[in-house]
């Protein structure tokens, strides 16, 4: 996470909470319960619980429709995942229900949660109020403008810097192959800023590549949604002992689900090209769609953001509103035991088209190449040895 991702997160809480009041909707709650505590019968601190837990409600559901899955992340990295929960009313008011009968267990749990709340938001105001000191901000988008960011986890380059470039290769690849089909030319690839601890990679590209990339990650993991589904049933079905065809139409199943959302997005990409090198170019988005699926499954994650500009109507608008509308929704998936796209250390592309897969294990690294040179005397030389 850079320091400004950081800084964003921090100012999202902050105002997040302050704009919608959510800690003082949390206290009310805490103190009609203590009310009803010491005078159970007074009506009044009824109607008063009854008040705060809708406002708090309706708060806590604005809360969720603010904050994107990648911004959850960060929260539930830092450690506020409780506090920031979009079924943080469920929650309490679940409690107040079940404990209608014995109202201080309910009150000591709102109590818990209102201070521990308390605490995080303190350190989170104190630690904002100290990165502006040092002059540290955000870098907000610019309105009419849109970014992606690649955060690349260090399990796929195994912390090898040979590795690691390879993967910034792909990124590099990926995005220029996306610009050449939807805008006719593939021009270099702009860094805008690099983090080193979760290795980030923001780069900066046309709005309507940025578009396409977002639609088609969304595509894809909207389609792992149901391949997850599968792959639970199938494990299920599994272990009850079951084997043979009906197994086998779901393992059938994935892999058509797969395929088809690859094509799909092939498609997608290369169907405003208009230049000569439409064949060549589909294969090679095809190829880049298949490895970035691949890694997403492995932990890849892309983030989207983007500023509309107030009050102006044209196309580039309808773009960055929908990479808005598409960054908020990416939920990516948890990092899989068994990949089923790419396995464990795989890196696969050279510049040249060859395919190259590297295993990394704890003390050897092995490489092997195959390129259609070396197949093609492979295929020579056992013809000739069969004429023998």
């Amino acid at each position: 996470m850079t320091t400004q991702r950081l800084f964003g997160i921090l100012k999202l809480i902050d105002s997040l909470d302050r704009d919608l009041r959510l800690q003082l909707s949390l206290e009310q709650i805490r103190d009609a319960l203590n009310n009803i505590v010491s005078a159970p019968a007074q009506p009044q601190h009824q109607s008063a619980l009854a008040s705060a837990l809708t406002s708090f409600t309706d708060a806590a559901a604005k809360m969720a429709r603010s904050i994107s899955p990648s911004d959850a992340s960060a929260i539930e990295q830092m450690g506020g995942a409780e506090f920031f929960d979009p079924a943080i009313a469920e929650k309490v008011t679940s409690s107040i229900q079940t404990n209608a009968m014995t109202p201080s267990v309910a009150r000591d749990f709102v109590q818990r949660v209102v201070t521990g709340r308390a605490t995080f938001l303190g350190t989170v105001k104190a630690a904002l109020q100290s990165l502006e000191k040092l002059g540290i901000t955000d870098s907000a988008v610019k309105p009419g403008t849109a970014e992606v960011a690649f955060l690349i986890p260090r399990d796929l380059f195994d912390n090898e810097l040979h590795a690691f470039a390879k993967e910034l290769t792909f990124i590099s690849r990926l995005v220029q192959h996306v610009t050449e089909a939807q805008t006719g030319e593939a021009g270099p690839v702009k860094l805008d800023q690099l983090s080193s601890s979760v290795p980030t990679v923001m780069l900066m590209a046309d709005l309507v590549v940025l578009g396409t990339l977002a639609t088609v990650i969304d595509k894809f993991l909207k389609a792992w949604e149901r391949i997850e589904k599968i792959r639970q049933i199938r494990t299920q079905l599994s272990d009850m002992g079951l084997k043979g065809a009906a197994l086998q139409q779901l393992t059938d199943d994935i892999t058509t689900t797969v395929e088809q959302v690859i094509e799909e997005s092939t498609e997608l990409v290369i169907s405003n090209y208009k230049g000569s090198r439409k064949n060549e170019l589909e294969n090679a988005i095809r190829g880049d769609t298949k490895r970035l699926f691949g890694q997403i499954e492995r932990g890849l994650t892309v983030e989207f953001r983007a500023q509309p500009e107030a009050g102006v109507e044209d196309p580039s608008q309808k773009v960055l509103q929908q990479i808005v509308d598409v960054g908020k929704t990416l939920k990516f998936p948890q990092i899989a035991n068994d990949p089923l796209l790419l396995k464990a250390g795989e890196i696969i592309g050279n510049d040249d088209g060859s395919d190259v897969v590297m295993k990394h294990t704890k003390k050897t690294t092995t490489k092997k190449t195959t390129t259609q040179k070396h197949a093609a005397a492979q295929k020579e030389q056992e013809s000739g040895g069969n004429s023998e």
